[in-house]
């Protein structure tokens, strides 16, 4: 049953993310267009790391609306992100110690998107538990 009354609730929580969240894909857009043709200088440095600028408002503004759900929702992200951050340790540690015997290293990328798919889930799992 959809509570029009609750999705009100989460788009009035989500909407101040939009404008980090646009920024920051676009200023990622144009550090991996430009930063591989920059020249070896400090400005290529300063150019890669500006979509951290958003990312940082995007992570207060995570943390802002974290405290201001209900309990019940609160408690069903905490366990996501457990669940998170428990699979994706044994993923790094087992991927790690393939290391050892020759396999590739995954890059950075594909473990936050590791994680970010392994928090959905979680998301979903216990959503369906508290049901």
């Amino acid at each position: 049953m959809i509570d029009s009354k609750r999705i009100k609730h989460r788009i009035k929580l989500i909407r101040p993310l939009l404008v980090p969240l646009v920024l920051y894909i676009g200023l990622l857009a144009v550090a991996v267009a430009t930063v591989p043709d920059m020249a070896p200088s400090p400005w290529r440095y300063v150019v890669a790391l500006l979509p951290m600028i958003p990312g940082l408002f995007l992570a207060f503004g995570i943390v802002r609306i974290f405290a201001q759900i209900d309990e019940m929702e609160r408690r069903i992200l905490l366990e996501a992100v457990a669940f998170s951050f428990i699979f994706t340790l044994i993923f790094l540690l087992s991927v790690g110690l393939l290391g050892l015997a020759g396999v590739p290293q995954p890059s950075p990328i594909i473990i936050a998107a590791l994680m970010c798919f392994l928090l959905l889930i979680g998301k979903f799992w216990t959503n369906w538990r508290y049901k």
